[in-house]
């Protein structure tokens, strides 16, 4: 019986044993259990942020895009907003490519133009002599008078190149620019007269005279350009930009004019004969000037529709230099009764050449503007169409229209026309 109650005892001391042991380890697997799933939403709280903010940062750039494409400039309401072209690009990216902007680095612009030119202002005088025939006597008499070809260069050409380049994390630039035109022109003229007088019964005298003349003119003309530049209005491509430079420049013309001048007289004398003089002028006119000089000018762009900007730029300066005038006319050849004098050693039917030369101190002012409108067909490269005018006051010294080497005066000229430019960023 006592063994019975011992064996009860100790059966229910077990139970409440393993009961206890029990009820413990089953509290210690709940608590894993619970830090188990706090751990788990934690998690899962922290990839809903990151999320959130995601699609906050993608609502943003949205919104910036959105904007970007919708500004325009209200004309209307007085109202301007500036658009940067490339922003627009740019808020087109995905989101990786706008995570963080790059440090501001140096930036190389790197352009090309040409285009056509006409030319305008004084006009540079070419003379020539005309021989008329008037009267028969027992010779016969003319007219002889200085004539000239008023001579401006029709449509040329121009070509440029340049650079510029920015400082990294800085407004100031330093650019330069080389250019290179030319036009050309030629005139012609022609003319003649004849007389004939008849004495009792013998053949008719007749005298008579003619005159070619065949001119060639060329202007050339080039600058060089170097200036530190500041960005004043905006940033980027499309901020005005103040330049303070020296520029160098030369303007040369050349004119080469070639006369004929014949004369024939029948049934002259007694015995009746022919009597023939011939000869051709040429005349070679060279005017010049080199200088140089300040230079100031402004460039920039003004955003327009997306991809669009309107160019401008303006320089002004003073160069100082030489003008120089150089002429030399001669009667090449002579030509009498068939018999022709080339040359002639004694100096007895062709005179030596007349040569003038002269040369002085010069200032000529320069300004220039240029007009149109750009394209970025990228990020880095944009196309341009533009009108340039370029404008040189006083240029040249040269010939009047009294025909006085001696005394010169001043010649202006300009040039003026299309340009297409190709323009890249690096």
């Amino acid at each position: 019986m006592l063994f019975f109650r011992f064996s009860i005892a100790t059966f229910l001391l077990t139970s409440v044993s393993l009961g206890v042991v029990g009820r413990t380890a089953a509290r210690a697997d709940s608590t894993n259990d619970t830090v188990a799933r706090v751990q788990a939403l934690e998690k899962e709280i922290a990839a809903i942020k990151k999320e959130n903010e995601a699609l906050r940062q993608l609502k943003k750039l949205r919104e910036e895009n959105t904007s970007l494409k919708s500004r325009q400039v209200n004309v209307n309401s007085g109202r301007t907003e500036l658009h940067e072209p490339r922003e627009a690009y740019a808020a087109d990216l995905p989101l990786y490519a706008k995570a963080a902007a790059p440090p501001e680095k140096g930036r190389l612009t790197l352009w090309g133009e040409g285009g056509a030119i006409w030319s305008g202002g004084d006009p540079i005088d070419s003379f020539f002599t005309r021989t008329t025939i008037t009267t028969v006597t027992s010779l016969f008499e003319k007219d002889t008078r200085d004539l000239f070809f008023p001579l401006v260069p029709k449509v040329g050409w121009e070509a440029a190149t340049g650079f510029d380049y920015r400082f990294a994390g800085s407004p100031w630039h330093v650019s330069g620019q080389f250019r290179y035109g030319e036009g050309k022109t030629t005139e012609t003229s022609a003319f003649a007269s004849s007389v004939s007088v008849s004495a009792g019964g013998a053949p008719p005298t007749t005298v008579s005279a003619t005159d070619a003349e065949f001119v060639t003119h060329r202007e050339t003309h080039w600058l060089a350009d170097l200036a530190l530049g500041r960005d004043v209005i905006g940033s980027g491509a499309d901020a005005m930009q103040l330049k303070f430079g020296v520029r160098v420049a030369e303007l040369r013309t050349k004119t080469n004019s070639h006369a004929s001048m014949s004369i024939t007289a029948t049934n002259v004398g007694v015995p009746p004969t022919t009597l023939f003089v011939a000869g051709d002028v040429n005349t070679l006119q060279e005017l010049k000037f080199l200088g140089a000089g300040p230079r100031f000018g402004v460039d920039g762009s003004v955003p327009m529709a997306r991809g669009w900007s309107l160019e401008y730029l303006g320089d002004v300066a003073a160069l100082f230099g030489t003008q120089n005038f150089f002429q030399r006319r001669a009667l090449d050849n002579f030509v009498l009764n068939n018999f022709v004098f080339v040359p002639d050693p004694g100096g007895l039917l062709i005179p030596p050449p007349v040569v003038n030369t002269a040369q002085k101190f010069a200032t000529v002012f320069n300004a220039d503007i240029q007009v149109g409108v750009s394209y970025w067909l990228s990020q880095n490269m944009k196309a341009s169409l533009s009108y340039r005018v370029d404008a040189y006051f006083n240029a040249f010294a040269g010939l009047d229209a009294q025909n006085d080497p001696k005394n010169l005066v001043q010649i202006n000229r300009y040039n003026h026309g299309p340009r297409l430019a190709l323009t890249g960023q690096f």
